[in-house]
């Protein structure tokens, strides 16, 4: 097990948790895989899951956003804090996207029993 692949989740934790202001959070979901926690006040999501690549092997971190608002109208100010968190949530994913993290099953077990370890944050 490499220490480096587990501090790249880490700091995916920290970044996710960071441009965000803690709205959103890596945590542990009901399946004993690391899912988003997500604050009820926010209109726009991260997705992130650690995906087996049957082709190599590994565990793929894969992030993605999604609006969580439904329809209706909305004066300025609301429109302009959908839009900001739109432009966090497009980072957060770039940011992701861009460290293209690859864990091992192992890697990945350990870092699931940290969060768990951890309780929800």
């Amino acid at each position: 097990m490499r220490e480096d692949n587990l501090e790249q989740l880490r700091w995916a934790r920290r970044k996710i948790k960071e441009i965000t202001n803690g709205r959103q959070i890596l945590t542990l979901g009901w399946d004993e895989m690391p899912k988003i926690k997500t604050a009820e006040e926010c209109m726009v999501g991260l997705y992130v899951a650690l995906l087996k690549n049957h082709r190599t092997g590994l565990y793929d971190l894969r992030a993605k956003g999604y609006i969580r608002t439904c329809g209706g109208y909305s004066p300025s100010a609301k429109m302009q804090d959908l839009i900001n968190e739109c432009r966090e949530v497009a980072e957060l994913v770039k940011l992701l996207e861009d460290a293209n993290i690859h864990v091992t099953q192992e890697e990945a077990g350990a870092f699931c029993r940290e969060l768990k370890g951890e309780g929800e944050d």
